[in-house]
């Protein structure tokens, strides 16, 4: 987030008394029946959250076991958890700007248009060969696409697309920071040298590591 932007968050102009108000029920007043339904439903709530918590446990486990650079995992959990700086997250935030998608200005730029569904990823992805061209262009959100991958394509092709993503992140910082676009195939070949180069000297390490113990 720029100066400009934190400078441009509204500040709260009402100079008026605070007053508690209770939102339960009609009266905005506390009762001990208002309470009650909402103790059962906070109750519901959290057994539900629990649940999926329990189902969702392995996916996270996912990302930090896949073979990628730390700086690949980490942007993979910020993707995941929805937390990456997109428009839409900055609007959500109060922070005034168009939550639009630059590169393309149709869609909001959530992380799952930003980093699939959008022309600028979409010409990323047409160039990788595996089975994550026979996927679908639209999803829910991206750690609903990263479930859905994660059940469709073998360990390699996850690494890949996990590290492609971080590059497209990087290339859309790129057009918004320094407006200068990289062309889909250097994004690609680039993604792809970071990640050899990763496994090449964690392959090495591992070799030295099992002379030393011997």
């Amino acid at each position: 987030m720029t100066r400009l932007n934190i400078l441009a968050i509204p500040l709260c102009r009402n100079r008026s008394r605070d007053s508690l108000i209770w939102k339960e029920n009609s009266k905005h007043e506390f009762t001990v029946k208002s309470a009650y339904k909402v103790a059962m439903r906070l109750r519901q709530q959290t057994e539900i959250e629990h649940s999926r918590a329990q189902e969702d446990r392995k996916w996270w486990k996912m990302i930090w076991a896949m073979n990628v650079p730390p700086k690949v995992k980490s942007f993979m959990w910020r993707a995941c958890s929805n937390i990456l700086p997109t428009r839409e997250n900055l609007r959500r935030r109060k922070v005034q700007v168009d939550p639009r998608c630059e590169l393309c200005c149709q869609h909001a730029e959530t992380c799952a248009h930003l980093l699939w569904e959008c022309p600028f990823a979409r010409n990323v992805w047409a160039m990788v060969r595996g089975r994550v061209q026979k996927c679908s262009n639209e999803v829910q959100d991206f750690f609903h696409l990263f479930r859905m991958l994660g059940t469709k394509l073998p360990k390699e092709e996850m690494e890949i697309w996990a590290t492609l993503s971080w590059a497209i992140w990087n290339a859309r910082n790129k057009v918004y920071f320094e407006k200068t676009q990289a062309h889909p195939k250097a994004i690609m070949d680039g993604a792809l040298a970071t990640l050899e180069t990763y496994k090449n000297l964690s392959a090495t390490q591992d070799v030295a590591g099992h002379i030393v113990s011997a």
